[in-house]
């Protein structure tokens, strides 16, 4: 969180705890042990349409690693719709605290997925079929 707030600021941020199963617990024990970011980004165009994956909402994805917020969010942003953007804000954070259902002495495990706001550096329209641009403003909110 210290690397976010030193180069975004710092975001609003929620916290949340669950319980999963032993296997997805796993996966994000393994995740987080490798210093995996969550990354959702809400990129616009010139007339303030919002970049959609009618799959996944907005882009999404993580970090690789030694990878920075930065690159994460130009290359999933790149991959989701093969269009380049620039980075503006880190808009909110959320702490996810996920506990393994089958093992009550297991430790908490905790994630961090931030939402990053981008602007579209070219008028490309979006590659893939499930892939386009929304003029509805409303929409952002049920996407991230």
């Amino acid at each position: 969180m210290t690397r976010l707030e030193e180069e975004f600021g710092s975001p609003e941020v929620t916290q949340t705890t669950f319980e999963v199963g032993p296997e997805r617990y796993q996966r994000t024990l393994e995740r987080s042990r490798d210093g995996q970011l969550g990354v959702r980004v809400v990129v616009r165009d010139d007339d303030g349409a919002v970049l959609v994956d009618e799959d996944d909402g907005v882009p999404q994805g993580r970090t690789e690693p030694d990878e920075g917020p930065r690159e994460a969010v130009k290359r999933i942003v790149r991959e989701t719709a093969g269009v380049d953007c620039s980075v503006e804000d880190a808009a909110s954070a959320d702490i996810h605290g996920i506990r393994n259902s089958d093992d009550e002495s297991a430790a908490t495990v905790y994630r961090l997925t931030v939402v990053f706001t981008a602007e579209v550096l070219d008028s490309a329209e979006p590659r893939g079929e499930s892939v386009r641009w929304d003029g509805d403003a409303d929409a952002v909110s049920e996407l991230v």
